[in-house]
């Protein structure tokens, strides 16, 4: 009986494998070599890491006024591994601000209420949303456009009025952003 099962599913098992496989490559960070003039997606385009010793450290990253580059309170001397947290904590921190915007500016579309904002750091999504109004978003979103990042706010708000992939869920996200299925698919080749 239960060969039979996984005789009649092995398609599907095999196909979902190979999904979950390719996200967990595509999520994987590449092998970065944190150093000054580094460049990095934000938001959907490429910024520059600099770094500033004239800073004291505890001023922490700056953004410049062009919205081009990151600089950073180190001199030459700083290990790749200080460069690479300053710049995700910097990166967390705007994670928050924009997400919480983002959420607040859809929940009253879609008539819901999101009670936290939690930032994740999954290996396989890049979101998630619980019964209680807690919604998770993956920091790294971040380097998508805005429109990619409405998409999953959007998809996680609408799991606040149906907990599932049904036709009922597609059509609350349609609802606040028609064109998803195309976000959807950006986000999925971005992986």
């Amino acid at each position: 009986m239960v060969d039979a099962a996984l005789q009649e599913k092995a398609a599907w098992i095999v196909r979902k494998l190979h999904e979950v496989g390719k996200r967990q490559q595509a999520q994987t960070p590449l092998a970065i070599r944190w150093s000054d003039g580094m460049e990095l997606p934000y938001l959907g385009r490429t910024i520059m890491l600099r770094l500033d010793r004239r800073q004291p450290r505890s001023a922490g990253p700056v953004w410049d006024a062009a919205g081009e580059t990151l600089w950073l309170p180190f001199g030459t001397d700083a290990t790749p591994a200080q460069l690479q947290r300053a710049t995700q904590r910097w990166m967390q921190e705007q994670a928050l601000v924009l997400f919480n915007q983002r959420l607040a500016h859809f929940a009253p579309q879609l008539g819901v209420r999101w009670s936290s904002l939690l930032l994740s750091n999954a290996r396989t999504r890049w979101g998630s949303a619980k019964a209680d109004g807690t919604v998770r978003l993956h920091w790294r979103l971040l380097q998508f456009r805005p429109g990619v990042i409405d998409y999953v706010v959007v998809h996680e708000l609408s799991h606040l009025r149906v907990m599932n992939h049904s036709p009922a869920f597609w059509d609350t996200v349609q609802s606040v952003l028609p064109d998803y299925a195309a976000l959807r698919r950006e986000l999925k080749q971005e992986r």
